[in-house]
């Protein structure tokens, strides 16, 4: 398939570097994986031939390392996304929060928009909180009797098929409302860019929210891409 005829979420999920090169333009490669490039593109006023070489010019998955997730059965998926993502949204979240807090309070005068992220911060956390603790008492649960059903030759019942389509569709929602309030908070803190008075808290801040803007997208795309995907395809077959 060619590039003019792929989605963006098709790109990525074939080549992760892609990325990138996305993230190079600012366009969202995780909530917006489901949109063809070239509309992408044509809506933002993007040069599509210029972002096409430049995914051309990225580095290829080497097809023989542990990172193709496309390969990747869907119960592997779940174990993956749940130690490495949902572990970090947890280490994290507490220790960011903090930083926002302290930051709003001592620049919140000087500069407001600390004030809104700190909030915004929170609001994002709490969101994730109760995502993840949805897909893990009964999303990623449901999705792996279904995988394990089809393995042995069974067929998913068709309550089984109706409740998995009704969750899968409410974790992208979800996945909508967290990249909005993320990108709200980009956007509040000039693409994470500290100013020339920041504090070393501060600093530590931004680098932070950036890390975990660029953790937030991967866990998307691996499950809103990738993962679902692999199961709308389970359930259609």
């Amino acid at each position: 398939m060619s590039l003019k005829q792929s989605t963006i979420g098709e790109i990525v999920s074939d080549n992760f570097h892609a990325a990138g090169v996305f993230k190079e333009y600012g366009i969202d490669f995780c909530c917006g994986g489901g949109k063809l490039l070239s509309d992408v593109c044509e809506s933002k006023n993007i040069p599509f031939d210029e972002v096409a070489d430049k995914l051309k010019e990225a580095p290829w998955v080497n097809r023989t390392s542990g990172d193709n997730y496309n390969d990747w059965s869907p119960d592997f998926l779940v174990d993956y996304i749940i130690n490495t993502h949902h572990t970090f949204v947890r280490k994290k979240s507490d220790e960011m929060a903090g930083y926002a807090a302290k930051v709003a309070k001592v620049h919140g005068e000087q500069h407001p928009e600390n004030v809104e992220i700190f909030k915004k911060f929170i609001a994002l956390s709490n969101e994730l909180m109760e995502h993840l603790n949805e897909e893990e008492s009964r999303v990623f649960p449901l999705i792996k009797k279904m995988y394990r059903k089809r393995q042995s030759g069974l067929k998913p019942d068709e309550s089984e098929i109706m409740e998995l389509k009704a969750v899968l569709s409410q974790m992208v929602d979800e996945h909508e409302v967290a990249g909005s309030l993320m990108a709200d908070i980009r956007e509040l803190s000039n693409e994470f860019t500290p100013p020339q008075d920041a504090c070393a808290t501060y600093r530590i801040l931004y680098q932070n929210l950036a890390g975990f803007e660029e953790d937030l997208h991967k866990h998307v795309h691996l499950e809103n891409n990738i993962l679902f995907k692999k199961m709308e395809r389970l359930i259609a077959a």
